[in-house]
């Protein structure tokens, strides 16, 4: 990788990424969708997918491609007007991306896309990256995510992380959950589904491991090696913070944020197995080391 051009760039996962890569001396550019945003050190340019426009000068020189862009899952109610929004800016903003790479001249060689383990919806089996897709929303959005990269493979190859439930200090799920700190931390009804988790460094890391490996292709999920119960995450947080773990309804939490909050009783126990074949280290195998870590 001598310049990656990267979509969502602001964002936590992004903006971890972008400093992972400056760290390493690689060029950086942003695509975004605010016409004044700038950050140091890197290239900024403007993008709208709804409307089909982009700036080509982001391309130069570009030889990866990291596509991040979505409208947040859990940022607002599940209404019919934000489930649409949910899809269409993932399959918008990949779609014009796609068709770009097949029509206009450029030198990207690698593409790596977000994606989520949303795609295998609620099951209880090892998730493996074989398996076909859920039939719930998240898993539709996810399947017509995946299914925009429609180009040549040997021309442009392609990566899809299929990313787990990022913990991380500045954003993600462990903000949410801990909200009732230092009071007590809650047990999601029975607490028994299953949490394929990833620290934020382990995942920023993933990303640059798939630019640099030219054997990283295809589909892989990027979730901690040792998933672990929403209970079991509930009690080490309590236990590190020397509180009590309190269960939280089902029927209250559904209540409060309607169909979003199927997120939170997904059960999905993910392998990591093929990013660890592919020679991927991860620092933060175990749960208990990760919340040490954060909190």
């Amino acid at each position: 990788m001598k310049k990656v051009l990267i979509t969502g760039g602001s964002g936590l996962l992004g903006s971890k990424i972008t400093e992972l890569l400056l760290e390493n001396n690689i060029s950086v550019a942003h695509l975004s969708t605010q016409k004044k945003y700038s950050k140091d050190g890197v290239a900024c340019y403007y993008w709208n997918p709804s409307a089909k426009e982009l700036d080509e000068q982001a391309f130069e020189g570009v030889d990866t491609i990291i596509h991040l862009a979505g409208a947040g899952i859990a940022d607002k109610r599940w209404t019919a007007k934000r489930k649409l929004e949910i899809l269409e800016s993932r399959v918008a903003s990949s779609t014009l991306l796609s068709n770009f790479l097949q029509t206009k001249t450029h030198k990207v060689t690698k593409f790596i896309a977000a994606s989520a383990v949303g795609f295998y919806g609620n099951q209880t089996q090892l998730l493996t990256e074989d398996l076909p897709a859920g039939n719930d929303f998240l898993a539709h959005v996810c399947s017509e995510w995946e299914a925009c990269y429609t180009w040549d493979s040997n021309k442009i190859a392609t990566v899809i992380l299929r990313i787990g439930i990022v913990l991380a200090k500045e954003g993600g799920a462990l903000p949410e959950m801990t909200k009732t700190l230092p009071f007590f931390i809650g047990i999601m009804g029975s607490g028994k589904q299953v949490y394929s988790w990833i620290h934020i460094d382990d995942l920023a890391k993933q990303f640059l491991f798939a630019g640099k490996q030219a054997a990283v292709q295809g589909v892989y999920n990027a979730v901690a090696p040792n998933p672990r119960t929403q209970l079991e995450m509930a009690h080490i947080i309590a236990d590190k913070k020397g509180i009590f773990a309190i269960p939280a309804p089902k029927l209250a939490l559904q209540m409060a944020l309607g169909e979003m909050s199927t997120v939170l009783f997904l059960s999905q126990q993910c392998s990591a197995q093929k990013m660890l074949d592919a020679g991927f280290t991860f620092q933060f195998e175990n749960l208990e080391d990760a919340i040490d870590d954060l909190l």
